[in-house]
């Protein structure tokens, strides 16, 4: 009954595909047809949401998941299994799983390969709460970050697997020869301020899915495992985004205050010192090797996504991977981090850049990567009547 949009999360689609609501298209009015067509050209675990009035449409249930699979039809496992980590439509504070409360049962027997496709879809509180799932009773590899492979991924587990909202990873393990494989989530909060405080999330542990059946792994608190690093996992590969310096370097500061915006008074989230629509833009050029230095300065996490690109981590805190080349479409930040990353300029477009937390978006964590040269005929803005956030 309201106008929407469908953004593509995680693909690379042509920018007039991406579905941002007054940055590539105006908000597909209630009755009216939009038709969204490009190539999918990597394979991986991606999902799809609104992208109009996000903060309303994805706790209402406008969302779902992407697979593409390879060229050859499909993986090599032979169970394929989404979990789709989502908050309950229904306004509770449950965790659902693939559109249900309960414990989500997929079936698998002893000895069968299993690839297993989190994505976390978990609209968070004001702190940017991260998930931390945990698949208990077999080991397993990490074999993709938001669909993009990992080279060399080792055996290992349990580990907590942090995601930011927007974030996906594949694991895959082998059933063990008797029981049953579980996945449980827990959260990771960022540290509340003052005025947050009305906002922190108690800390949970949920069961969310079983895979097999028979006795269940041993039961214990997700919460006391160790923490997996992406940044010291798998084997060191050629990277071109790594070979060279990048040809232009911006920064991307992250921070909040509180403020009137938009007729109220907000904790305003800011980019650079300002807050959407009035962010300055990065502007890059075709070919160009893109460097971002993003620098959290609150006590929040934020998920940061990057429309039509894949960004390379370069260092976390200063500290460059040892193990895999490690590619994304959403970076987080944990409280008061910096992470550099780069991007190769080879999609153009207007694109968006924003923390994919909907209340800090809302209250202006966005901003645009423009191409130069090119400019968007559609506005933002309740006279427009697009409103991407």
């Amino acid at each position: 009954p309201v106008a929407t949009t469908l953004h593509w999360h995680g693909v690379r689609v042509p920018n007039a595909a991406d579905g941002v609501a007054g940055v590539t298209q105006d908000a597909v009015a209630p009755g009216a047809t939009f038709t969204y067509e490009f190539v999918a050209i990597d394979a991986g675990t991606y999902w799809y949401h609104a992208h109009q009035d996000t903060a309303a449409q994805i706790a209402a249930g406008l969302f779902g998941a992407l697979v593409v699979e390879p060229p050859g039809g499909h993986v090599a496992e032979q169970v394929d299994q989404v979990a789709l980590l989502h908050s309950d439509v229904t306004g509770s504070a449950a965790i659902a799983v693939d559109g249900t409360t309960h414990t989500l049962h997929v079936p698998a027997r002893p000895g069968q390969a299993v690839r297993l496709r989190i994505i976390d879809a978990v609209v968070p509180g004001m702190d940017g709460t991260a998930e931390a799932p945990a698949l208990l009773g077999a080991p397993y590899r990490v074999v993709a970050l938001d669909g993009h492979d990992l080279s060399g991924p080792q055996p290992l587990g349990p580990h907590r697997l942090v995601l930011g909202m927007g974030q996906r990873v594949d694991l895959v393990f082998s059933m063990p020869a008797a029981g049953s494989v579980r996945l449980v989530d827990s959260r990771v909060m960022g540290t509340p301020s003052a005025l947050q405080g009305f906002f922190a999330t108690p800390a949970r542990a949920d069961e969310t899915v079983t895979i097999g059946d028979g006795p269940p792994p041993a039961a214990l608190d997700p919460t006391t495992l160790p923490v997996f690093d992406p940044l010291a996992y798998g084997a060191a590969a050629p990277d071109p985004t790594t070979a060279r310096p990048p040809d232009v370097s911006f920064p991307v500061v992250l921070a909040e205050r509180p403020g009137f915006r938009d007729g109220s008074i907000q904790l305003v989230h800011t980019i650079n010192g300002a807050a959407s629509p009035d962010v300055p833009p990065l502007v890059v050029r075709p070919g160009q090797l893109v460097g971002l230095r993003m620098v959290n300065d609150s006590g929040e996490f934020h998920p940061m996504h990057l429309h039509g690109h894949v960004m390379t981590v370069l260092s976390v805190d200063g500290r460059a991977p040892r193990g895999s080349p490690v590619h994304q479409d959403t970076v987080l930040l944990s409280p008061h981090q910096t992470v550099d990353v780069a991007f190769v300029a080879d999609n153009p477009g207007i694109w968006m850049l924003h923390c994919h937390v909907p209340l800090h978006a809302a209250m202006g964590m966005s901003m645009t990567i423009d191409y130069a040269g090119i400019t968007s005929p559609f506005t933002m803005g309740s006279r427009s009547g697009n409103i991407p956030e």
